[in-house]
């Protein structure tokens, strides 16, 4: 797993800390969602180690490496409670260990609180590396007890990089789909992932309804509705049509609210483990057809 291409300088930042051996021992490595805050951490605890960055990680048995990943929507106190055992431990093949929390925004309150001591002093030789694209969501001691490692994005560099990576005629349109992020467009290419502006305009015909409801649940729900919030949004706008939708001035304030609830719905599902899928994909269709009649329509229904 390689560094990207924008993650570059940042890690040149790194390797002089480390041999100047200014580097913090708590560190937090965070960036917008889809530019690689995990392949950042991925590199940053493997450079520590001196092992090959090319593996993956989080996959690696290694004796000084700890990777902990969230449990669907949540990174419990017993995860933690065993990287700090394991943190106070001794290498056990070089002089460094590393502990890695992927998505650390998912530490619930038990979690971050056993966390705290371990980061404000951690042992000799240990580094703590938290990754996240949402760091306003980790409680204040956690930020407060970390140097930050921030990934800028380069659209220039995400645009060459996609381009020598990934083989796509809709390039334009999946980095609108998902806000310009590179890192997420090759992940959704990776899984077959098809752009949803045509679904959208279809879910107001007899069949539409149905066929959304399916390409939001294979696509992944989450996900899927932070594309088409950006759509709504233009929509909204005024910066795309959608045949169907109001483009009037009481359009744009309908579609602004649906804008709203797709964003309490995403929430909802990347902060539960038992959120309902298709009802909530079902309830967001029947509204977007609602919305696809036109105002007249609307009125009459």
């Amino acid at each position: 797993m390689t560094l990207l291409p924008w993650h570059q300088s940042l890690a040149e930042q790194v390797r002089r800390n480390a041999i100047d051996e200014r580097l913090p021992h708590a560190l937090l490595v965070a960036g917008p969602e889809g530019w690689g805050e995990r392949a950042f951490a991925n590199w940053l605890a493997l450079h520590l180690l001196g092992v090959s960055v090319e593996r993956d990680a989080a996959t690696l048995a290694h004796p000084d490496l700890r990777w902990v990943p969230p449990e669907g929507a949540m990174i419990k106190v017993d995860a933690v409670r065993e990287l700090v055992t394991f943190a106070q431990g001794t290498a056990q093949s070089g002089v460094r260990k590393v502990a890695v929390i992927e998505d650390a925004h998912y530490l619930n309150r038990n979690a971050a609180n056993a966390l705290l001591k371990t980061l404000e002093e951690p042992p000799a030789g240990t580094y703590l590396v938290l990754s996240t694209c949402h760091p306003g969501r980790l409680i204040a001691t956690i930020r407060s007890r970390c140097q930050p490692l921030m990934i800028r994005p380069d659209a220039e560099l995400a645009r060459t990089w996609l381009h020598a990576t990934v083989a796509a005629e809709d390039l334009e349109q999946r980095l609108f789909e998902h806000g310009g992020a590179p890192v997420a467009v090759a992940a959704g290419l990776d899984r077959g992932e098809r752009p949803i502006d045509s679904a959208l305009a279809r879910a107001g015909q007899p069949q539409g309804g149905g066929e959304m409801v399916t390409l939001l649940l294979e696509q992944g729900l989450a996900d899927t509705l932070g594309r088409w919030y950006r759509y709504v949004l233009a929509a909204a706008s005024g910066q795309r049509e959608i045949a169907g939708l109001d483009h009037g001035a009481e359009g744009a304030r309908a579609l602004m609210e649906f804008a709203d609830e797709l964003l309490w719905v995403r929430r909802m599902l990347v902060t539960s483990n038992s959120a309902n899928e298709r009802l909530l994909a079902e309830r967001l269709v029947t509204r977007w057809r609602h919305l696809l009649r036109g105002p007249a329509r609307r009125r009459s229904a």
